[in-house]
């Protein structure tokens, strides 16, 4: 059982990064709105989530112990996957996911993409007694307000590149399309993968 990885980054896809570990390079799958944190050799470390399929080996990457944790409560809840949980993580922080469901925040929690209300009100109810307890009576001990959720950033121009090359395309290719591209600063980063695929479909 795989549960941590130290190593370098050797490839990153759209949802993805390879990780050389010696001489091995395992594939990690972290929340979309952080892969612009990390670059082509930079040394990287996981706390890894092992999901074993009938057909596939998946292994999730945390920054912290306490959002692993949180991944495998969140699997618990009917209706949400690995990929869902990663999604939910991905979109805001761990206290204000606590903090949110705690107070029963519904609309707080359906500003997650993915996140309908039947799916956001089911999150309150079968988790809102399973929440670490030090964490809720510290965030509210600080007389903190429930935070907003944070978008994922818009990609920039080397970030777009950096993507498109790994998914197998030609930096020639990909500079015919930034007069386009250029025009959705400020979308989100699926929003423009997702056109700047399309574009590329047509050269």
């Amino acid at each position: 059982m795989i549960s941590y990885l130290k190593g370098t980054i050797i490839h990153k896809t759209q949802n993805s990064i390879m990780v050389l570990c010696g001489a091995v390079g395992y594939e990690v799958q972290i929340p979309a709105s952080r892969l612009l944190r990390y670059s082509q050799q930079q040394t990287c470390e996981f706390y890894i989530y092992y999901h074993q399929r009938e057909d596939a080996v998946q292994l999730f990457g945390f920054e912290s112990w306490a959002e692993r944790e949180f991944f495998m409560t969140l699997l618990n809840v009917s209706g949400i996957g690995p990929k869902g949980a990663l999604a939910i993580i991905g979109q805001s922080t761990l206290s204000g996911l606590y903090q949110a469901i705690s107070s029963e925040n519904v609309d707080f929690l359906t500003k997650v993409p993915g996140i309908g209300r039947k799916t956001a009100q089911r999150l309150v109810l079968e988790l809102k007694d399973k929440l670490p307890a030090s964490a809720l009576e510290e965030f509210a001990a600080a007389g903190m307000e429930l935070p907003e959720i944070t978008p994922a950033p818009a990609m920039m121009k080397d970030d777009i590149t950096d993507v498109l090359l790994s998914l197998g395309y030609h930096e020639s290719e990909v500079r015919k399309i930034y007069p386009e591209l250029k025009k959705m600063q400020g979308a989100d980063e699926q929003t423009i993968i997702k056109k700047a695929l399309q574009l590329l479909a047509r050269i």
